[in-house]
């Protein structure tokens, strides 16, 4: 977004934008023309449309179906978006499609199991005795582990000069109560612990717990993660 655009403001769309704390962080910016936020769960549009006000629209929409005309964005976003979709062709295509000649894309993804990964895998670790699920097998929950394969899937949406790379995020997690907090926020696992009865319940809530204290102690919480900026 520092890039001004030749002089002309930057029209952005933002997919996936949650509660668009990335967005009100950044906004208003002196190269952005139009800021676009988007998500599917009209919950998170609500705070989203009350944390940014009239510095930008926000929309409801399905990062694989946008309702949007081809060329209308200079610039597409999605902040740990492309583990969230069924099908990641779909979304890739829609941000190609959507773009002006020249745009950028810059996209993210959380990788599941990931080298570096501290929080789901503990989350994971914590709950696997008392029946939990492993995660879904989404494409774009791999897809961050094999970067040449990333990076040829960009060429091949028609995407140019496509730049990956890995990288991990330190949460802002300090205790251990902060930990479970995290992590029952999480949808899946608030979903499987409301299937336990109480006891159990407990007793995973405990076990989480004491794997977060374990992850504290030997350094941070962390995700694994990997980026990548693309060409129109």
């Amino acid at each position: 977004l520092a890039d001004n655009n030749n002089g002309k403001g930057l029209r952005v769309l933002e997919t996936h934008c949650g509660d668009a704390q990335a967005a009100a962080r950044v906004l208003p910016a002196a190269s952005v023309e139009s800021y676009t936020a988007c998500d599917f769960s009209s919950g998170m549009l609500d705070v989203a449309r009350a944390r940014l006000g009239d510095k930008a629209t926000a929309v409801v929409a399905d990062s694989t179906s946008l309702p949007f005309t081809g060329g209308s964005f200079d610039r597409y976003m999605s902040n740990m978006g492309c583990c969230c979709v069924a099908d990641l062709d779909a979304k890739l295509r829609e941000a190609h499609r959507v773009l002006a000649e020249g745009g950028l894309a810059a996209m993210s993804m959380r990788i599941e199991g990931g080298e570096g990964d501290t929080a789901f895998r503990a989350v994971g670790e914590a709950l696997q005795p008392f029946g939990f699920p492993p995660g879904p097998d989404r494409e774009g929950l791999r897809l961050g582990k094999d970067l040449p394969a990333l990076r040829a899937k960009l060429e091949g949406m028609g995407f140019k000069e496509p730049v990956a790379w890995r990288t991990w995020v330190t949460l802002p997690i300090h205790d251990q109560d902060s930990f479970v907090k995290f992590a029952t926020g999480q949808p899946p696992v608030a979903k499987f612990l409301s299937g336990l009865d109480e006891a159990k319940k407990e007793e995973a809530l405990k076990a989480i717990r004491e794997k977060a204290a374990a992850v504290l102690d030997a350094g941070a919480a962390q995700i694994s993660v990997a980026a990548f900026v693309a060409k129109r």
